[in-house]
Order: C-alpha cells, then sequence, then structure tokens
C-alpha cells in the first residue's frame, strides 16, 4: 500500500513537472522548482521546530 501510494505521488510529480516545463520553458521550470524546493525545505523546518516543542 506505501508502495502504490508514493508511486501515485511520484506520477503526480512527474507530470506537473512536465506540465510546468512545457508552460514556462526550461530555465524558468528549474528557477521555480528552486524556489518550490526552498520553500518545501523552510515548511518541513519550521514544522520540525514547532512539532518538536
Amino acid at each position: 500500500m506505501l508502495q502504490a501510494l508514493l508511486s501515485a505521488i511520484v506520477d503526480n510529480l512527474f507530470a506537473a513537472s512536465s506540465a510546468v516545463v512545457r508552460l514556462f520553458g526550461l530555465e524558468n521550470a528549474v528557477e521555480i522548482a528552486t524556489a518550490v524546493f526552498g520553500l518545501g525545505c523552510i515548511v518541513i523546518g519550521s514544522a520540525v521546530f514547532l512539532l518538536e516543542h
């Protein structure tokens, strides 16, 4: 069941990334991915900080 869930998440990520590349072009897609990754790190760090205390 976990494998099916992870597979569905990865499939959705690939579909979303290909849509972003088609919409904005490869160079802009890399910048968008960097921003999303950075925001994800901030969110995960904030959640860990808040749940730790």
